[in-house]
């Protein structure tokens, strides 16, 4: 077995990884990354079909303006970005097909609206009365955190059309179902990443932007500049505090460093045996259910191209909860990607490749009027459930009673050890998301740092990434 002496060991080489991978190298410090699976990226996953001139994101996708410290990244790398175009809403329901501006809602009736506001602004109120860093510390933390959003919505939405709109909303956020998630992590989230409304089907319109090239590529660019230092294939299995250290174990080697980064999505915690443990909640964290599958066509029988259409459904026995115009500048063929969530996506897993494929065009031919929706010319999926070292999607839940029942949550450094959290779910700022996985990966990247100053000068880093 292979045996290295180093500074620093970062385990994770998604976004957060790769970033305090970055930041710890600009400080001269060698930088070695070593990856568990075959590719770097975790949660931003790019494919590309030369033959029919087709990239698409199939995990991370979109940055918008309350993003700084993923901007401050995407500047400080140098790739290019496009913008969307502003966007138009098609909402379908067993009563029909509705198509809306986001300032707007498909409907007329005014107590609708009242309810449908009602209940997002209840949710940014009480969303501004969690403390980011410490949410347990919240005034009604034990109370919220007792119940679900389900319990949630019972009590404050008025309207079933309206309710409809909140359940889905939890799906496409937590991909997972309202009676799953604790109303005070929901709130926590929300509070981080700038509200309820700006994730609802009514909403400012910002603009939001891609990268170019896919999300994924943002990945590549930050492994490419590391050269032959990243390693691929090669899972950790244990790490431990030893005197004046840590010691960090693969299959193939060991690495005794001074310090270690965890940048894991949670359900490789359990993967990975440390000493000392993570505390027991840590592991009661649970990954969404969800499938992103997009379909290639002939040409854009759904807009003209000028307006950014997205999709939310709602009737039964529709498999896609929210959709998107996903052509791509550059791409031969416009494409349209849908996301199966929640208890959907139990439902797809029932199915076979071809029958969800078959559901999804249903759905569009139902919102666009069009036979050419059923004659896709191309189709690629993604069940991030299926994915060894990541477990699900998009981010990580909190059920009810596991966030108060551990004061460490978005600490860096919970067990006291030489093991420092990164990853989205650590975050404190955009908690599951881009922004979330960048800021945790510069605060570990600087914490470390701060805290091995005195010793870290003698050795090599190696950034270790799962």
């Amino acid at each position: 077995m292979r045996r290295y002496t180093c500074d620093v060991v970062v385990v994770g080489a998604g976004l957060s990884g790769l970033t305090a991978a970055r930041l710890l190298h600009k400080h001269d410090l060698d930088v070695a990354v070593v990856e568990a699976s075959g590719r770097v990226g975790g949660r931003a996953c790019t494919l590309e079909n030369p033959d029919l001139g087709m990239v698409s994101d199939q995990g991370a996708v979109r940055c918008g303006p309350p993003m700084s410290t993923l901007w401050q990244l995407i500047k400080d790398v140098g790739v290019k970005v496009w913008q969307q175009s502003p966007s138009q809403m098609v909402y379908i329901t067993e009563d029909g097909v509705s198509r809306f501006n986001p300032t707007s809602l498909p409907t007329w009736n005014p107590l609708v609206r009242l309810d449908h506001h009602n209940v997002f602004s209840t949710m940014d109120r009480l969303a501004n009365q969690i403390p980011p860093e410490e949410p347990w510390e919240a005034l009604s933390a034990q109370e919220w955190d007792s119940c679900t959003m389900k319990d949630f919505f019972d009590r404050t939405v008025w309207f079933k059309s309206v309710r409809r709109i909140t359940d889905a909303f939890v799906r496409a956020i937590a991909c997972a179902e309202p009676e799953e998630v604790s109303m005070l992590w929901f709130l926590w989230l929300l509070g981080q990443t700038g509200g309820g409304r700006w994730a609802t089907l009514v909403n400012p319109n910002p603009p939001q932007f891609r990268v170019s090239g896919g999300m994924q590529h943002l990945c590549k660019v930050l492994a490419e500049q590391l050269g032959d230092k990243v390693t691929l294939n090669c899972p950790i299995t244990k790490v431990e505090n030893v005197e004046d250290g840590a010691l960090v174990t693969s299959k193939e080697a060991t690495w005794e460093a001074k310090a270690v980064i965890l940048a894991v999505p949670p359900p490789c915690y359990s993967k990975i045996s440390l000493s000392p443990a993570l505390p027991e909640a840590f592991h009661h964290i649970t990954m969404g259910r969800v499938y992103r599958c997009t379909l290639y066509y002939k040409t854009n029988f759904w807009g003209n191209g000028d307006r950014f259409v997205q999709l939310f459904a709602d009737y039964p026995g529709c498999l896609v909860v929210n959709a998107y115009d996903d052509t791509v500048p550059g791409n031969k063929y416009p494409a349209f990607t849908a996301t199966v969530s929640g208890r959907n996506a139990i439902e797809a897993r029932k199915m076979t490749k071809e029958q969800r494929k078959n559901a999804i065009c249903k759905c569009l031919a139902k919102a666009f009027s069009s036979e050419e929706a059923m004659q896709p010319l191309h189709y690629e999926e993604k069940n991030w459930n299926e994915e060894e070292y990541i477990g699900g999607g998009f981010c990580g839940h909190f059920p009810p009673g596991v966030l108060t029942s551990n004061k460490t949550f978005g600490r860096c450094n919970p067990t006291a050890g030489r093991v420092f959290l990164a990853g989205a779910e650590s975050a404190t700022r955009g908690y599951g998301f881009l922004e979330g996985a960048v800021w945790a990966g510069k605060r570990s990247a600087e914490q470390v740092r701060s805290t091995t100053s005195s010793y870290i000068s003698s050795y090599t880093l190696y950034i270790i990434v799962l």
